[in-house]
């Protein structure tokens, strides 16, 4: 038994959930929770949670519910994937499970706590896979909140990074990010910055 009474509102088999998220085909099985649905659940976000604080289970499968948490969108599993970033004794210092959280929280569409945590992480992430993935998730976030931090790394030295900010800014299309990107279209030596500058002008001018 996967749900102990009631639709998928009902407690969750723990044991069951796990032995789920570990098959190949682990996000279809989620119709036995509700489907959609049920992902918003409280008590499969509380169960998700279990899991990923499950020390004793492998990362892959951790990882597995961080994702799941992301699609919840729901207030608690925003505030875990928080506790995920902060807390060495949950994320190990593993740039994969960092990774996924950040990008778990690009799913908070105009969410202006997504925003703050991951202008927060943003401060002290040093790995350069995880800050692409903080970069592309605020684009996806799409929060005014990101926009200096944005424009502080169009001359980063990583071209992944100045690629993403620019993403993100094109995403977001604040008006203070115009002059910035203007001048990248018009002086930047890289041409394939240039041109992804020129079609983020492009996002603007179309509103």
């Amino acid at each position: 038994m996967h749900l102990k009474k009631g639709l998928y509102a009902y407690e969750i088999d723990i044991d069951s959930l796990i032995t789920d998220i570990k098959k190949d085909d682990w996000h279809s099985c989620l119709s036995i929770y509700g489907g959609t649905e049920g992902i918003k659940s409280d008590e499969l976000t509380d169960a998700l949670i279990n899991i990923v604080e499950n020390k004793m289970l492998n990362w892959r499968f951790r990882i597995r519910a961080i994702q799941l948490l992301g699609e919840s969108l729901k207030p608690k599993a925003l505030g875990f994937l928080e506790k995920i970033l902060n807390d060495p004794f949950l994320n190990h210092d593993c740039p994969a499970i960092k990774w996924n959280a950040v990008v778990a929280l690009g799913n908070f569409v105009k969410d202006q706590k997504a925003a703050d945590i991951l202008l927060d992480v943003a401060k002290f992430e040093d790995n350069p896979v995880v800050r692409e993935a903080i970069v592309k998730s605020m684009g996806k976030v799409g929060s005014s909140k990101a926009v200096p931090f944005l424009i502080s790394i169009l001359s980063d030295k990583s071209f992944a990074i100045r690629i993403s900010a620019i993403k993100a800014l094109a995403e977001i299309r604040d008006q203070r990010a115009f002059p910035y990107l203007k001048n990248i279209a018009d002086n930047d030596n890289d041409p394939l910055i240039k041109n992804e500058a020129i079609i983020a002008l492009e996002r603007f001018s179309r509103g």
